[in-house]
């Protein structure tokens, strides 16, 4: 009798287990089957692409939308992320302004460093060497960094101040920070370890019997599960469109590991707060109230210490701003630029 006890125990808890198992899969599939079809797949928008020297041997792809001599928009990206990650400003925006995007070292279509190391002066220099090859002398330009993209702005302004307020009229930082936080370095380290343990499982079983490939892709789709369910709670808000949820996650998995480690030890190490006192430009702050990775806190102390910014606080937006907040971000683009151009009509 306790034998079939414990029997009927052990099968309640495994089918309970089961059911939570299913729960748990289900929400997040129909978080993803809820998707709506919007415009193009995100990222699929394709500009004037050209490649050009970088610093440390870096080979750089560099994208542009819109009018050869309209204001310039130069869009810098954070950590993981590529170019592709403006979408909703290249598709609002991109008939009206000269937007300038491009994949940062080790990221994208762009090589990595030749001597394997990822400082932030690195990424300063790879935007300095950005504006010499795409924008004209007299050109007004606006810079927009995201995340580690605002990070580095701060190093371009700390170390070539002389171009702030003469070819570089304003400036945007979205949910960044000018000291070291840990947060991101954790989503994006542990998103890649499961999108590489997956794919490293598969090829060795597909090498073994194919027919155990195919059962461990079953299997291993909980990962990608797992994947999604981390990017949305750490990397945006728990209402962001699905479709962002599924983008950013993707973009984190086809990060090179090489280049996350190598930025994790200059995230770690992130001093720039010199560079806030530089930023002598227009320049507006913009984060989210919900921001687990640069939290608001940052923000709030960056717009303390410069006399020059503008902060904006955004209820209930997550850390990927340009997507999850597009309209706001879409809007401060557009103030910037008619201020840039209207001090430049001031200045003449």
């Amino acid at each position: 009798m306790s034998r079939l006890r414990n029997a009927l125990l052990l099968g309640l808890g495994a089918a309970t287990g089961a059911a939570v198992a299913y729960r748990a899969e289900r929400a997040v599939m129909r978080d993803r089957l809820a998707v709506t079809k919007v415009g193009p797949p995100l990222g699929s928008i394709s500009g004037d692409v050209r490649e050009i020297h970088g610093p440390d041997g870096v080979r750089l792809t560099v994208e542009a939308y819109g009018p050869a001599d309209a204001p310039m928009v130069v869009l810098i990206h954070g950590w993981c992320c590529t170019g592709r990650v403006w979408h909703e400003q290249v598709a609002a925006l991109g008939d009206r302004y000269r937007l300038v995007t491009y994949d940062q070292p080790g990221h994208g279509r762009s090589s990595p460093p030749r001597s394997g190391r990822y400082p932030l002066d690195l990424f300063g220099d790879t935007l300095a060497a950005v504006l010499e090859a795409c924008s004209a002398p007299d050109q007004p330009v606006v810079l927009v960094g995201h995340s580690l993209g605002g990070a580095t702005i701060l190093n371009l302004a700390r170390r070539r101040q002389h171009l702030m307020g003469d070819r570089i009229r304003g400036a945007i930082l979205l949910s960044t920070a000018s000291r070291a936080v840990t947060g991101e370095s954790g989503l994006r380290l542990s998103i890649s370890s499961l999108a590489r343990l997956e794919r490293y499982v598969g090829r060795f079983l597909d090498v073994v019997d194919p027919r155990a490939a195919r059962y461990a892709a079953r299997a291993y789709r909980a990962s990608s599960d797992i994947s999604h369910l981390v990017t949305k709670l750490v990397g945006l808000s728990p209402g962001a469109d699905p479709r962002y949820v599924d983008f950013t996650e993707q973009l984190m998995l086809d990060a090179d590991v090489d280049m996350v480690l190598g930025i994790a030890r200059s995230v770690i190490s992130l001093d720039e707060d010199e560079g806030l006192s530089c930023l002598t430009i227009p320049n507006t702050i913009l984060c989210g109230t919900a921001d687990r990775i640069t939290p608001v806190e940052l923000s709030r102390w960056m717009a303390d210490r410069c006399q020059t910014s503008d902060l904006i606080e955004l209820p209930g937006v997550g850390h990927m701003t340009p997507l999850e907040a597009k309209d706001a971000v879409n809007a401060v683009i557009e103030r910037a630029v008619t201020r840039a151009l209207r001090d430049g009509e001031r200045v003449a």
